[in-house]
């Protein structure tokens, strides 16, 4: 499935018709159920079923940029994201301290960052810039 959606249910044009014959609806009602631009309870039964019976994948959009690594001199352990709009991410890896920097080098934001979806969340952010 082809979609720009962040949070989608990806499955092939064979599950998406025999949803849409199991549920008795039209292929684009399914395909608002699995990119979650429907939430009634028959988008939930289809996303479920799309998964649990036809192994569907659950997807979350992930921006695209260069990972590094890196020890510091000052002994900090970084991860550093470069994003194709100039904008890089640095989180320290041990104390979740995340700076965002423009293409400039001038610091645009800071976060802390304590869960997984934080770091989505701020990834999304630093690609949209």
């Amino acid at each position: 499935m082809r979609t720009t959606f962040e949070h989608y249910i990806d499955a092939t044009e064979e599950t998406t018709a025999k949803l849409a014959k199991s549920f008795n609806v039209k292929e684009k009602t399914v395909y608002l159920a699995l990119t979650y631009q429907r939430n009634s309870p028959a988008a939930k039964k289809i996303r479920y079923t799309a998964v649990r019976v036809y192994g569907a994948k659950p997807m979350h959009h992930c921006p695209e940029c260069e990972t590094l690594h890196n020890i510091t001199e000052d002994g900090r352990d970084l991860m550093v994201q470069n994003f194709d709009n100039g904008v890089r991410l640095e989180i320290d890896k041990h104390t979740g301290a995340a700076v965002v920097y423009n293409r400039n080098g001038a610091v645009i934001g800071r976060r802390q960052i304590v869960k997984f979806p934080e770091l989505a969340d701020l990834q999304l952010y630093a690609e949209s810039l």
